[in-house]
This record gives structure tokens, sequence and C-alpha cells, in this order.
């Protein structure tokens, strides 16, 4: 049977451990950790269905419980819940359940208590996995039972570079091209996905530009937005209202015109902190006239004049 290889890149030591321990058939009670995003329960998900793939378990429902944050996670029901589950014998012998709980940092503490002795008393027929963000989301009881594994975080540029090279694309993408990339997605898994939609259609470049990623992922009015900023910093009153008649053309709301600025600030670098300061304030106070209800086109006229006169 092949060796357990998860879809996440860069993980080959876990990869190695995992291997090992069931190459060994010395399962622990297992607490991965790593940042939103980095892919815990992907990794715990694969980890346990090579598990009964190995072990010739089909029917893994009957195996598995999930405490899920979804759930309710109050003493009285992770008991129950728990005291029920474990009781049941291994159809098996050998072959541990699997007790998942997901997003541990919001297990409460008296909760993560109660699993304390069914940790102990059921070790022969049970095993608990663990995932949060942090090792000090679980307590010291619990995790000193556990292997504590850290998912190790790849680089944007390493994460970009295997992705290229996983999808046989033959260009570069330029630096100002790779900040409006991680300046557009929103996670891993969407930077992925735009680096393999990037591949399949240009693939006869050699360099990509902040130009061919804003046509096939960007908005309309990036050039627009770009341009309102740079004015804003140069007090260019009159470039403002051309650009806001610009804007009012292509019919933008209130709220997508503030998201837009939000998000293209990041692809002028870092600036000076006066510059930074009335950025952010003008687009602060767009929220909050946003949440006032003050969304009509005028609205945003009104914020840009009013950003030209900050000192």
């Amino acid at each position: 049977m092949e060796k357990f290889k998860t879809k996440l890149l860069g993980q080959e030591n876990i990869e190695e451990l995992f291997n090992k321990i069931i190459d060994e058939n010395d399962i622990p009670h297992i607490f991965l950790t790593g940042m939103y995003g980095s892919g815990k329960t992907t990794l715990c998900n694969e980890f346990i269905n090579y598990y009964y793939k190995k072990t010739n378990i089909k029917e893994k429902s009957k195996w598995i419980m999930n405490l899920s944050s979804e759930k309710d996670r109050g003493i009285h029901c992770v008991r129950q819940n728990v005291a029920e589950f474990v009781h049941h014998s291994s159809a098996k012998e050998g072959i541990y359940r699997w007790i998942i709980v997901d997003d541990a940092d919001s297990l409460p503490i008296i909760s993560q208590q109660a699993l304390r002795r069914p940790m102990e008393t059921h070790a022969h027929t049970t095993r608990f996995f663990f995932c949060s963000r942090y090792p000090s989301d679980l307590i010291a009881p619990i995790l000193s039972r556990c292997l504590h594994i850290e998912i190790e975080s790849l680089s944007p540029v390493d994460f970009i570079s295997i992705n290229l090279e996983k999808y046989n694309a033959n260009f570069r993408i330029s630096n100002s091209g790779l900040t409006f990339l991680f300046t557009l997605s929103q996670s891993s898994s969407q930077l992925e996905s735009m680096i393999k939609i990037l591949s399949y259609y240009y693939k006869d470049k050699s360099e990509i530009t902040i130009e061919d990623i804003n046509y096939l992922f960007g908005s309309p009015s990036y050039n627009s937005s770009i341009q309102i900023l740079d004015s804003i910093m140069k007090k260019n009153e009159k470039m403002l209202l051309h650009l806001f008649f610009k804007l009012w053309s292509t019919g933008i709301s209130y709220e997508d015109f503030l998201y837009e600025l939000n998000t293209y600030i990041k692809q002028l670098g870092i600036l000076e902190p006066h510059y930074n300061q009335v950025l952010y304030y003008t687009i602060m106070k767009g929220w909050i006239q946003f949440a006032q209800g003050k969304t009509h086109s005028f609205d945003i006229l009104r914020l840009l004049i009013d950003a030209n006169t900050i000192k």
C-alpha cells in the first residue's frame, strides 16, 4: 500500500511522521496546530482516512465522532456523547476509534477537563485528534497526553513557485504582479486556483504582469482606484473630480468602492506615515458613512472632497 501523502504543500516532515507511527502501530492522541487556513482539518481527515484504509475499515462513520464547533460542546453534551461513544468496543482488536475535536480553542475548559478520564480509561480503544491554532488552546493535562504537531508554513513566494511548477507554467510573475496576487487572494487555496488559471490562460507568455492578473481576476475600476489613492495623497482635487465621474459611469456601488480602495491600498507599498494616516482615515470615514446609510453616489464625491482637505 502507498505511503501516506497529503495534498498540502511543504509538509514532508509531517508525512514522514504519520507514516512512521502508522507503520509501527504506535498511534498517539494527536494535537495539530497551525494558522487559519493552513490545512489542519484537511490533514486530520486525510490521516484518519488513510488509517482506516490501511486497516481495511470501510464503514468509517461508525468509528469516528466529530466534536465540531457547530455542535453543542457544553459539559453535559460532551460528557454524555463521549461516554456513549467510547463504551462501544472496537469491531477489530487493535484498531482505534477516533474522536475529532476541531477548533479546540472554542471548546470550553470545563468540557476539556471532562475529556481527561476518557482519554485515560479508554486509551486501548479510542484516540483523540485535536485541531487548533495555538498550543495554549488546550489545557495542560490534555496537551501532555498528545503528540503535538505544528503545520509548517510556506512563504507565499515559495508557495507560488511550487504551484507554478505543479501546473507546468513557463512564465515568471513580476514583483508587482506577485504583490497584486497576494492582495487579491484570501486564502492559500484561492491563490493556488488563481495560479492554475494563469498557467492555462497564459501558456505562451514569458512574464505575467499586474495587467495580465487584473484582466482575469481584478476589477474594471482597478486603475481608477489606484489613481484615486494617488490623487488623495497629492491633493489633486481636479483629478479626483475627473475620476469620480469616471467611476460614476461604471455604476459601482458605494460599498464596492470602499472595498476596492481598502484592497488596492496594499498595492501602494510602504507609505510615509502621514500618507498612510490620510488614506486609512478616509476609508474608515467612508465605512462609518456607509453604516449611517449614506450610500448615494454623491456621498462618494463628498468623501473624496473631504479627503482632499485633510492636513
